[in-house]
């Protein structure tokens, strides 16, 4: 069973779920959520956990049981926090997320020396873009963090953010996601090159709900283990 507990990020406290492995690589992994918050992914945390990583879900600020307002431009800090409270039990720590999450994986991954890398499971490549491609987006995201100012798209500007990455990153996406297009990550793959790799899922929706997410998962794991 996994514990819960809260990580202090400046002056607020990050609701954390914590999945503990029987025998452990020492090695971690942070996930962060997207825009809309929630747990889709636990069966990945799950899978990590089973294979000797610490699995761990942060709630961003604002967001379920954390305290403060969500503030976009403090996600990859508040990624950090969470990456220095598992510091004592892992050895290497990486950064993960879906949607927004998974563009503030990136970001994290190229601002925050915590991370060994990303995984990224449908990140978008700019604000400003997803805002051009996703008709809705604005009016839920303004819900969320109120009108959106300069740093929220300075922040979240993985295209420029990332470029030239050195880390390893892994880009997972549906090829039919019906909220971050699947360009996006194509373009995200070409702007990191290298440090790259691409893991398309044929027909896959934004939550990979309609596709084999074991055989997903499994990839995930198995690239992990290579890095």
């Amino acid at each position: 069973m996994p514990i819960s507990f809260y990580v202090k990020s400046g002056e607020d406290f990050l609701h954390s779920t914590l999945w503990i492995p029987d025998k452990s690589r020492r090695e971690a992994v942070v996930f962060c959520h997207g825009w809309g918050g929630g747990a889709q992914y636990d069966d990945l945390l799950e899978r990590l956990a089973h294979e000797g990583y610490y699995a761990l879900r942060l709630s961003q600020r604002g967001y379920g049981s954390s305290t403060g307002r969500a503030d976009l431009s403090l996600w990859a800090k508040d990624m950090a926090a969470c990456a220095a409270s598992v510091r004592g039990a892992a050895d290497k720590v990486w950064a993960a997320g879906q949607s927004t999450g998974a563009t503030m994986t990136l970001v994290a991954a190229a601002t925050e020396d915590a991370f060994a890398g990303g995984v990224a499971i449908a990140p978008f490549v700019t604000l400003a873009q997803i805002l051009e491609d996703n008709p809705n987006a604005r009016k839920i995201l303004e819900e969320r963090f109120g009108p959106l100012q300069e740093k929220h798209f300075r922040t979240a500007d993985a295209a420029k953010i990332a470029a030239g990455l050195k880390k390893p990153v892994l880009i997972v996406h549906g090829t039919a996601d019906e909220t971050v297009p699947f360009a996006h990550g194509e373009l995200l793959y070409r702007k990191l090159e290298g440090a790259a790799t691409h893991r398309p899922v044929a027909g896959g929706n934004h939550h990979l709900t309609n596709v084999d997410r074991a055989a997903v998962i499994a990839d995930i794991v198995e690239w992990l283990k290579q890095h």
